[in-house]
């Protein structure tokens, strides 16, 4: 098996220009030739990058730290059907069809207005003080020497301009850019007599651009803080309506002075719960977490700085009449001035039918889809079923720049056909003892720190292309910078949330 025109989407994150990079550096006999330029001879003869957003970056481009819709239109609300993406995300009304763009390029395209009402959802998550969760050394490239951009204040923590711009000069250093277009979106991506065909759009000139383009196999490294998740709750529409603003998806949240002697519900206990919390907690009149109290959070950190707030269910209704909210437990809530939505994202994106890729939890479900799991997948990277669609950045480790090179290099080193994967009967097998370790679907994609050596990286590295050095290196031979990142996480938090830190601080 071997595939010469590849397309990755999503190209402007860590996951994309991780495998951009690695294509390019990939000769046609399958050896990586990272540590000495580009490949002469290369494997594959044409990477194109698509990012929807004018510059590299991901979610750590923050635009001027632009919002998207801080909740939906309320059009979209009152079809009750806004935990769906396809309703959350609807078709561009002036789309071309694929019949009346046969032959069009990106050197040749069909001109529509702008669908003024077409929400893309490609703002940042990323407001102005937050930093990473993740420790600095995993957030660096095996080929990027170490940066004098830690602030001692965070450490072992990075500021997000600093991600931000390490993601920069990567790309600068190695030329990446002008393998990527910028502000195109791919919009729909289907399969015609072997191929992909990919349908794109761009923003140029207060205008849309629209072409089609085919390719061999592509790569899905889009980000999972783009399309925010919205669990469809008993009256949420109508308290919108009447409240404007009173209710906003945690992607939306940007200043704690906002909420200053505010009531605030934050619905949620995962990471941006925390991370918000922590801001609101000195300035806010009082700060409530709405969960699931029947269960903890992913880690025992996370539950502590989340137990730390009152807790109580889970939102069962809004009553707009009287301006109170109902809970699991059916107790009520009044004077509540505003409920932030720490609800996640939807994973599944609507470039893909379902039939081309199939995820654990359907869209339109009670859970965010940021919950799913890729079926058919193999080591968290490729398709069992179709070996020319595969991702990056699924897997969740604190590892993030490493783990993106360890399964950009697999890609590279099985569709260059110098490596070869298993039979599907035993891709499935490891598939099943994934899911039976990992306690079932929610965290098929998560591996523990302590021993993602070998559970993961042991076991990719046999697909690489022949001479690839090891992106983990001596990375994992000891524990004291996670360790020293999780106490230093939970610090932060006690620090900021008691006000020792205050919200405004410039680091």
């Amino acid at each position: 098996m071997a595939f010469k025109e590849i397309a990755v989407i999503g190209a402007g994150g860590i996951a994309g220009l991780a495998s951009i990079f690695e294509l390019l550096h990939v000769d046609n006999n399958g050896t990586s030739t990272i540590g000495k330029g580009r490949a002469q001879d290369p494997a594959f003869t044409k990477i194109v990058g698509f990012e929807q957003k004018g510059d590299v970056g991901g979610v750590w481009n923050v635009e001027g730290y632009k919002t998207d819709s801080e909740l939906s239109s309320q059009d979209i609300l009152d079809t009750e059907h806004y935990n769906d993406v396809n309703t959350l995300r609807p078709k561009h009304k002036l789309q071309p069809s694929f019949d009346k763009l046969i032959n069009t390029s990106v050197d040749n395209w069909v001109e529509t207005e702008k669908d003024e009402s077409y929400l893309q959802w490609k703002g940042s998550a990323v407001y102005p003080r937050l930093y990473t969760n993740t420790p600095e050394f995993s957030l660096r490239y095996s080929t990027m020497e170490k940066a004098n951009d830690r602030v001692k204040d965070l450490d072992p923590f990075l500021t997000h301009q600093a991600l931000h711009q390490r993601l920069q000069t990567f790309a600068d250093q190695n030329d990446l850019k002008q393998n990527i277009r910028f502000n195109s979106e791919v919009v729909k991506a289907d399969k015609i007599d072997g191929k992909w065909r990919l349908l794109i759009r761009v923003e140029k000139d207060a205008k849309d651009y629209w072409y089609t383009e085919f390719f061999d196999a592509v790569i899905v490294s889009q980000g999972f803080f783009s399309v925010p998740f919205i669990p469809l709750i008993k009256g949420l529409s109508e308290y919108n309506k009447r409240y404007p603003g009173a209710i906003l998806h945690s992607k939306s949240y940007r200043d704690p002075q906002r909420f200053k002697d505010k009531k605030v519900v934050i619905l949620g206990g995962n990471i941006s719960t925390i991370d918000i919390g922590q801001y609101l907690a000195p300035v806010a009149k009082e700060v409530i977490i709405s969960r699931n109290t029947s269960k903890s959070a992913p880690a025992p950190w996370m539950d502590r700085c989340v137990q730390s707030f009152p807790n109580v269910s889970r939102i069962k209704e809004f009553l707009p009449d009287t301006k109170e909210i109902v809970l699991q437990s059916g107790h009520r809530l009044q004077n509540v001035d505003n409920v932030i939505l720490a609800t996640g994202y939807h994973v599944k994106s609507p470039i893909f039918d379902d039939d081309v890729l199939e995820y654990s939890i359907p869209s339109g479900q009670d859970s965010a889809t940021s919950r799913s799991r890729a079926r058919n997948n193999y080591l968290h990277t490729f398709n069992i079923e179709d070996p020319s669609i595969a991702f990056v950045g699924r897997l969740v480790v604190q590892a993030a720049c490493r783990n993106a090179e360890a399964e950009a290099a697999a890609i590279a080193g099985v569709w260059s056909g110098y490596s070869k994967l298993p039979s599907k009967e035993e891709q499935y097998e490891w598939e099943l003892q994934k899911i039976i370790s990992a306690g079932g679907e929610e965290y098929f994609h998560w591996e523990d720190f302590y021993t993602v050596k070998e559970t993961f990286y042991d076991v990719i590295k046999q697909y690489y292309p022949k001479d690839r050095p090891d992106p983990i290196g001596n990375e994992l031979d000891d524990f004291k910078d996670y360790e020293y990142s999780l106490n230093s996480f939970e610090r932060l938090f006690n620090d900021f949330k008691n006000g020792k830190i205050e919200v405004d601080h410039e680091f």
